[in-house]
């Protein structure tokens, strides 16, 4: 049986949630008296509380808007396949995307992936995990069957590509028929408190989400144990329409990989929560790719 995350879980999630110089190149030539008439439109996937998401995006995206002399309108898509929508339909110009999400969108879509940012630990990667709480005596997969597993949307790698990969080998390729439910919660802090607060069994999502969480809440990590975890994958980056201006899209493109360099840029990595923004390109995501093979997974038919 599959359903989606129960209102009261959804209220707890929320509440709990909101406590919380350019290169020689085109980019020089880019005018920006023209630039200022147009409007881009920024598709963030729902990784965490909206709200916390939108604060966050909101430095990155007022100092691009500023320097590029160009409106950005951030849309926040109700679920992580909706930006693939966005892509297909034409309503995006650039997105900041998971690791799946970017190569769903990539194939059906055609985006190019531009920079992704490096976190305060060093790391520009993430991993998903499989978790449980450690008074549930679920120590193995075995331990798993007839359990409640909540994953957070079929178009993450963190929170359902990497579940789908770990389970099958260890044998299991029908998730309904092994668990007795299976919930989808949204995004990656919802599903990490559903675990916490018993609404499931077994649980999955991003590290950098749950790590944060338990950093913050003691009662959390004392409660929570992580059971596996995947191969890295970049973290949430930008990447936009092949067919974006290539002056625009190489000013976007200096623009973030030198915020580091000036001191408004690094007010602003500070504020987003970043040490500086790398430059990203589709090899990034081999260990994805691979999994997707190994998982027979056609991305352009993928349904999410």
């Amino acid at each position: 049986m599959i359903r989606l995350f129960g209102t009261l879980s959804i209220l707890f999630f929320v509440f709990s949630s909101s406590l919380i110089p350019c290169s020689d190149s085109l980019a020089r030539q880019y005018d920006k008296t023209s630039a200022g008439a147009q409007e881009l439109h920024l598709a963030l996937v729902p990784e965490k509380n909206v709200f916390e998401q939108k604060r966050r995006y909101r430095y990155i995206t007022e100092y691009l808007s500023k320097n590029l002399n160009t409106a950005i309108k951030i849309d926040i898509m109700s679920s992580y396949g909706k930006i693939s929508d966005a892509f297909t339909e034409g309503s995006a110009d650039m997105g900041f995307f998971g690791s799946f999400s970017y190569v769903l969108t990539n194939a059906k879509a055609h985006v190019e992936p531009v920079a992704r940012p490096v976190w305060p630990d060093g790391s520009s990667t993430y991993s998903g995990y499989i978790f449980v709480r450690k008074d549930s005596a679920i120590q193995s997969v075995k331990d798993m069957r007839n359990k409640c597993l909540v994953l957070v949307d079929k178009a993450t790698t963190a929170g359902y590509v990497f579940q789908l990969a770990y389970f099958k080998n260890h044998g299991i390729t029908n998730l309904d028929g092994f668990f007795s439910d299976i919930y989808y919660a949204g995004s990656h802090d919802a599903s990490a408190w559903a675990v916490y607060i018993g609404e499931a069994d077994v649980g999955g999502g991003k590290n950098h989400i749950f790590n944060a969480l338990a950093k913050e809440y003691p009662d959390f990590k004392h409660k929570m144990a992580v059971l596996a975890e995947s191969p890295q994958v970049p973290s949430n980056g930008l990447a936009v329409r092949k067919d974006l201006d290539p002056t625009l899209k190489l000013h976007l493109r200096d623009l973030l990989l030198n915020l580091d360099a000036t001191k408004e840029g690094r007010q602003v990595l500070k504020q987003f929560g970043a040490r500086k923004f790398i430059a990203t390109k589709d090899e990034d995501y081999d260990s994805l790719y691979k999994m997707v093979k190994d998982l027979n997974i056609d991305l352009k038919s993928y349904p999410y």
